[in-house]
């Protein structure tokens, strides 16, 4: 609504709410008694006379001489305007204040206030609340900075920073040489302001980012400690904690930089929105334990002996045989020697079909039906070859997937069936495990046919409605 907009922009410029509300009915119907006003707002005829009065001290609103009084204001437009010139004149004189404090201020004064700053023992912290006095404490550490600035920014961070003047800082920052990293959630209604960014601040995506800070070189911190949910608010209610502290400014650029290095690029996370497919690097955990107690037996590696041994050319030589023995055995490129080498090929083979099953599940995330997200994906499945995929309601819904099961660890052969089943588990939990809308549970049954993977989607209405 247009009045809350109004009001909304008038607390902007500095009135407070009943003096808002005021100004705002007055904007309606002018030429009102105080007591009118009062009803109309739910105020006290005390706090509405002394508000009226406020705002005549201030030059926004006039009193007629009738009795009793009644009130006229400025237009919105108007109040804002002047309340606007204020600000402005007082930001000025502040300036020439400041200005002609520096020229009183000697140079020995000057040296002896730093050092007095300089010399404060201990850490330094303070609550900044609004998220206009946020972002201008992130603009002055942004034009304070050395070396590097570092902005952790959520998924509506960026909205908010472009909307700052930080965000021309952050730019100038840049292109000046300071090194300037920005990590984000990508999100499809935000994408635009990233453009807003300059091309030599390096930017990257990581998913379900929540947390919002900005780091300044390896001393100065601050922490996001609450955000309005809606992020196209104002975000009075918004708060920071702001650390001057190097030990806290270490840890956070410990976290940082972790957070950095696990992150995607800006370039390969933004197609999953301008393509339409997810193009992460796909990080592949190939084992567990220790390799080089993997390797050694593979080579038939005795422990070493605790204490030197004499020289002998015959054991030498013995020792030299068997080893290449074993290397030339572990060359032939067969399944069960990567086995020997501590790689988990099904485990491999699984996250490859997960990957594959969520970008199924990506290509898909359009249809908002079940059945017929579910009615794709066997459609997809028999299309491709990969066997019979079969589905069942009652008494809860069960997907029945015949896959050739493997589970000898000796086999010769890729377990493929890993690959598979890795795909439907992918598309079903990037489709049915978010939000808590369902939970999934997969089964593995017995049957005269042979194995049968079951996946029960549990929670999940029979209907599809």
């Amino acid at each position: 609504m247009i009045i809350i907009e109004w009001k909304e922009l008038l607390i902007t410029a500095g009135l407070d709410e009943k003096e808002a509300d005021i100004v705002c009915m007055l904007n309606q119907m002018q030429n009102r008694k105080a007591s009118y006003l009062a009803k109309e707002l739910k105020l006290s005829r005390l706090d509405a006379y002394n508000t009226l009065s406020k705002l005549q001290e201030k030059g926004i609103v006039s009193a007629t001489a009738d009795r009793p009084m009644k009130f006229n204001s400025k237009t919105v437009h108007e109040a804002a305007n002047y309340l606007m010139n204020l600000k402005e004149q007082q930001i000025l004189m502040i300036k020439n204040g400041l200005k002609d404090l520096d020229s009183k201020t000697s140079t020995k004064s000057k040296i002896n206030l730093s050092n007095e700053k300089n010399n404060t023992l201990g850490p330094k912290f303070g609550v900044i609340k609004g998220r206009t006095h946020i972002f201008s404490k992130i603009q002055e550490m942004i034009e304070s900075a050395q070396e590097k600035i570092f902005l952790s920014l959520g998924r509506f961070g960026i909205l908010h920073l472009t909307k700052s003047s930080a965000i021309d800082s952050l730019n100038l920052a840049s292109k000046k040489g300071i090194v300037c990293e920005v990590v984000a959630c990508l999100d499809k209604r935000t994408l635009k302001f990233y453009n807003e960014l300059d091309e030599t601040i390096s930017i990257k995506h990581s998913d379900n980012l929540s947390s919002q800070l900005c780091l300044q070189d390896d001393e100065y911190v601050l922490q996001f400690l609450d955000v309005e949910s809606n992020p196209v608010g104002k975000g009075r209610n918004d708060a920071a904690l702001f650390l001057e502290s190097k030990h806290f400014a270490t840890s956070q650029l410990d976290f940082t930089e972790k957070l950095w290095n696990e992150s995607i690029k800006f370039e390969t996370a933004i197609k999953r929105f301008t393509e339409e497919f997810i193009a992460d690097p796909l990080k592949l955990v190939i084992g567990e334990g220790s390799f080089l107690q993997q390797i050694s037996t593979a080579l038939n590696l005795d422990e070493l002996p605790s204490s030197d041994t004499p020289f002998n050319l015959d054991n030498l030589q013995l020792v030299g045989n068997t080893i290449s023995e074993a290397r030339n055995k572990l060359s032939d490129g067969s399944v069960s020697n990567l086995r020997l080498l501590g790689i988990d090929l099904n485990l491999m083979f699984r996250q490859i079909g997960n990957r594959i099953g969520e970008e199924l599940s990506f290509s898909l995330n359009k249809i908002e039906n079940d059945f017929e997200f579910i009615t794709e994906v066997m459609d997809w499945w028999e299309y491709a070859g990969l066997g019979e995929l079969n589905y069942e309601i009652s008494p809860t819904f069960r997907i029945l997937a015949n896959l050739d099961i493997n589970s000898d660890e000796d086999s010769e052969k890729f377990p493929i069936w890993e690959l598979d089943d890795g795909i439907l588990e992918g598309a079903l939990i990037q489709r049915f495990s978010v939000e808590d809308k369902t939970t999934l549970k997969r089964d593995v049954l017995d049957e005269d046919s042979g194995k049968k993977v079951v996946y029960q989607i549990l929670q999940l209405n029979p209907h599809f409605d």
